[in-house]
């Protein structure tokens, strides 16, 4: 267990505005795909992927709220 407590933290700031900006070209790939624009192969990877950015982003947002701050009160 002490391994895993001195593990670098990789990420070292949570940016969220990111999240909607992945998210347009995501539901524009979805929409071409389930109207016909695109073949429907594309729209079944749109809706992976906008399940993939629907959890990552409820797990950005845990580690958003569980950070402790950066300024201890005592």
């Amino acid at each position: 267990m002490a391994e895993l407590r001195n593990k670098p933290v990789l990420v070292q700031r949570v940016r969220l505005w990111w999240y909607a900006v992945a998210l347009v070209p995501i539901l524009v790939l979805l929409y071409a795909g389930l109207t016909g624009i695109l073949p429907t192969l594309f729209g079944l990877a749109a809706l992976f992927a906008f399940f993939f950015w629907v959890f990552s982003f409820g797990f950005a947002i845990y580690a958003k709220l569980r950070r402790p701050s950066p300024d201890p009160r005592q």
